[in-house]
């Protein structure tokens, strides 16, 4: 009888984790979502859990060409619902990849703010209910030359442990040849390197003069998986990762999750992991566009066992 039982429990598991494909999120197929080209623009998802809901922020942009961050809900992180634009900064040309976190029932969401062309910086703003958000400004700016992070930081991701905010962020001294933004510096050897910052009070940070990683790594995301940090990075081949035992100190370890020519042809922008249950979850950016300016944000299971 036993032997009938847990026979049974494993073919209910296995049955309901038997779906391993990947699953569409959200579509860019509304005004402030559609892009210029008209095909849609989505990505740079993240997600936080608030009153038995799933909050999905995530960037969009328009067909004026500027970014939003917009806001989707779902109770079984399965059906999602649009709520709409909740933040923008009036007059800018990128508002975009939110890190958001509840500290002490304070919503706090970092972004990343780019007043013109994609010489960004990062930025904070703060809500009581996850809506409705007061923006604090800048908290993180590119340093003067030759620092490696000299010309635009951005893409934060923000975890809280032990009254602590910890800030991870990719930066970059130049553009690659043929950037399209005319004021930025370029260079043929331009390289993405992600900083380090702390701070206690989420507002003041105190950051690493040194990156903590290189590989060209950008769009990343952070976070605590068992005692060790796990860090994913973008790239056309898929998703990457790292992993560190101190948060300073990384180890690449090479591709997390292929892209697949059915969904993500050209590879995985914004990368985010996110535990669903007992399952982590990786939802991308899924790039339909060779210049990674056409994506919808998807999700797909990640087995347990690679992270261990």
């Amino acid at each position: 009888m036993i032997k009938y039982i847990v026979c049974v429990f494993f073919i209910i598991i296995n049955f309901a984790y038997a779906d391993n494909s990947a699953r569409l999120v959200i579509k860019g197929d509304e005004l402030y979502s559609v892009a210029p080209h008209g095909k849609g623009n989505v990505y740079a998802p993240d997600i936080v859990r608030y009153k038995k809901k799933y909050y999905l922020y995530y960037g969009s942009q328009g067909k004026d060409g500027h970014d939003r961050i917009q806001l989707a809900f779902s109770k079984d992180a399965k059906t999602w619902k649009r709520h709409g634009i909740v933040f923008f900064v009036k007059g800018a040309n990128h508002v975009n990849d939110p890190s958001v976190l509840i500290v002490n029932n304070i919503f706090y969401m970092y972004y990343t703010l780019a007043k013109y062309g994609v010489t960004d910086s990062i930025g904070l703003a703060t809500s009581k209910d996850g809506l409705h958000w007061k923006d604090k400004g800048i908290v993180i700016k590119a340093r003067k030359p030759p620092a490696w992070d000299s010309l635009l930081v951005g893409r934060p991701s923000v975890i809280y442990e032990k009254g602590v905010f910890r800030m991870w962020y990719d930066g970059r001294a130049d553009l690659p040849l043929g950037a399209p933004d005319k004021r930025a510096p370029k260079s043929a050897k331009s390289h993405r390197y992600v900083g380090y910052a702390e701070s206690t009070d989420g507002k003041n940070w105190k950051r690493r003069k040194n990156y903590v990683f290189s590989h060209d790594a950008g769009g990343i995301h952070v976070s605590r998986v068992r005692n060790k940090y796990i860090m994913l990075y973008e790239s056309h081949s898929g998703t990457q990762w790292a992993q560190s035992n101190d948060r300073i100190n990384w180890y690449n370890k090479g591709g997390l999750l292929a892209k697949d020519i059915s969904d993500a042809p050209y590879g995985h922008v914004t990368p985010l992991l996110y535990k669903i249950g007992q399952r982590y979850m990786l939802f991308y950016g899924a790039a339909l566009a060779r210049t990674w300016d056409n994506n919808r944000i998807m999700m797909k299971p990640v087995s347990n066992r690679i992270l261990l």
